[in-house]
């Protein structure tokens, strides 16, 4: 499995390249933020209805976004 083309010296899979992928890069710190605004918010007993709720909420989006940024940063150490 060669990813250079004819022509050129393979490049070692360490020193290729990530593309730009936005699901990887910003829908994580997308998740915590909103995540946190949504604890902070809760908290402070701004948020519509009961605060429960969109507190629990909030540290969920805060933990999945937390865990898919090292999942992403595991896969890339790994090239994929």
């Amino acid at each position: 499995m060669n990813d250079s083309t004819e022509g050129e010296a393979p490049v070692p899979r360490r020193f290729r390249r990530l593309t730009f992928d936005p699901l990887r890069h910003v829908m994580p710190w997308v998740a915590v933020v909103v995540g946190l605004f949504l604890v902070v918010r809760a908290a402070l007993g701004r948020s519509p209805g009961d605060d429960a709720p969109w507190l629990v909420m909030g540290l969920a989006l805060v933990v999945v976004g937390i865990a898919v940024f090292v999942v992403d940063r595991w896969r890339a150490r790994r090239g994929r």
